[in-house]
């Protein structure tokens, strides 16, 4: 799971140099409409998130056909659900953009992606339910194989249909959105098919609404903690609202160090993913107390292993900025904004891992409701006043965000630590 974040990372990191290699206001309206995207990302996988707690406990438990049920039943709601929300996502999309005051300059291309990628939800829905169960079954390595080759593909046709190459001319914008439409076909296809050859033919094809009881479930397990994330990146957006009254400088700036950032995250949830179904397994087993030390281990690993990250990602600041053509203003401000990044990493690591780890093991609305309230509650005030009123600018914004995720993770280590958790049951 570790290589496969960093397979993430590094194509996310060549889908900014070849967008921004096209021109910066292209780079900043994908950066707006990515973030409007994610809530839509996150809302498509819910019922894979529900899925792996089950599939894992029932393998805990030695029930495998029960798990290959879940599987099933799992691809067809979240292929729905993917639907439904990207109709959602093309008809609100004007509203969205007007909301968060988007510049002029970047406006119409925001909508453009918006629109087109809003037409590959239904296939997200598939990839991301797929996933998240090979990960359940303990299948890292087949999601590593084809996680290559659609890299591969997806960065060979974003660089010809966005800065064009032979007959094809460049298209911007609107190639970035073609390019992501594509790739979340292919996910949908290869990743269905890894899933039905690692597992073999199972009792799928039953309809879906006989199904319903089982998919209730699955969303009973996920929506307080994914209402937790869906939460965060609507409070994501709210912060790119204040940080686009700066212009589009600043946009772009924010844009650069949240892909340095992606790298840190991605390294935290490849270790909450595989702490996450080792949980479960404990679980399914009655091994609680092994599971009580399992996460403090992979909250300790994590918080270590990207605050030393962030700081080299610091020491490199100079070259990995350079890497994008920016100014010399936008260059000074995401060195400072990186620097802070350190600093924001340990709360960070150790809030994501045991709010991920009370999760799996059924404690699942407290935690989400303290993280809800800390988010609003303090967060947004303050990031408004550091960044707003006191003029601080971007850096204003990860002020506000380190005290955030520092009071946050000494939440979640208080409720993992008094062992309430011991108390739940999931099957």
């Amino acid at each position: 799971m570790f290589l496969h974040s960093v397979l993430t990372c590094a194509v996310m990191l060549l889908e900014g140099v070849i967008i921004s290699a096209h021109s910066a206001d292209a780079m900043a309206a994908v950066a707006v409409a990515k973030q409007v995207l994610q809530i839509a990302f996150e809302m498509s996988g819910m019922v894979g998130i529900g899925a792996v707690i089950l599939i894992s406990h029932s393998l805990g438990r030695g029930e495998r056909e029960h798990a290959r049920r879940v599987a099933a039943a799992a691809l067809k709601a979240n292929a729905v659900l993917g639907l439904a929300i990207g109709v959602l996502l093309l008809l609100l999309r004007p509203v969205v953009l007007w909301l968060l005051d988007v510049p002029e300059a970047l406006a119409d291309d925001a909508s453009t992606y918006l629109a087109i990628v809003a037409g590959s939800m239904f296939f997200n829905g598939i990839a991301a339910a797929a996933l998240s169960c090979l990960r359940a079954f303990g299948k890292s390595r087949i999601i590593l194989r084809v996680g290559l080759a659609l890299s591969v593909l997806y960065v060979a046709t974003l660089y010809v249909l966005v800065l064009g190459a032979g007959p094809v001319p460049p298209l911007g914008v609107m190639g970035a959105a073609l390019g992501a439409f594509f790739l979340r076909v292919l996910m949908a296809v290869l990743f269905g098919l890894a899933l039905f050859v690692a597992l073999g033919p199972w009792s799928g094809g039953r309809p879906l609404l006989s199904q319903l009881p089982l998919v209730r479930k699955m969303l009973g397990l996920a929506y307080p903690s994914v209402s937790d994330y869906i939460g965060y990146s609507f409070y994501q957006l709210a912060l790119l609202s204040l940080v686009t009254g700066f212009g589009v400088a600043a946009v772009l700036g924010r844009a650069y160090v949240l892909l340095a950032m992606s790298f840190l995250v991605l390294v935290v949830m490849a270790i909450s993913q595989g702490n996450e179904v080792l949980l479960g397994y404990r679980c399914g087993e009655r091994r609680r107390e092994q599971a009580f030390h399992q996460a403090l281990r992979s909250s300790v690993i994590a918080a270590t292993l990207t605050t030393v990250l962030a700081a080299l990602v610091w020491l490199l600041a100079d070259p990995f900025i350079g890497l994008f053509r920016a100014t010399d203003e936008i260059r000074a401000q995401a060195e400072r904004l990186l620097l802070l990044t350190i600093f924001l990493q340990p709360g960070l690591a150790f809030n994501t891992i045991l709010l991920q780890s009370l999760r799996a093991v059924g404690d699942v609305r407290w935690p989400v409701v303290a993280s809800v309230a800390i988010t609003w509650g303090a967060g947004l005030p303050l990031a408004w006043l550091l960044c707003v009123r006191l003029d601080l600018g971007v850096e204003g914004v990860w002020y506000a965000l380190i005290v955030e995720e520092t009071a946050k993770a000494v939440i979640m280590l208080l409720r993992w630590t008094h062992r309430g958790w011991l108390r739940h049951g999931l099957v």
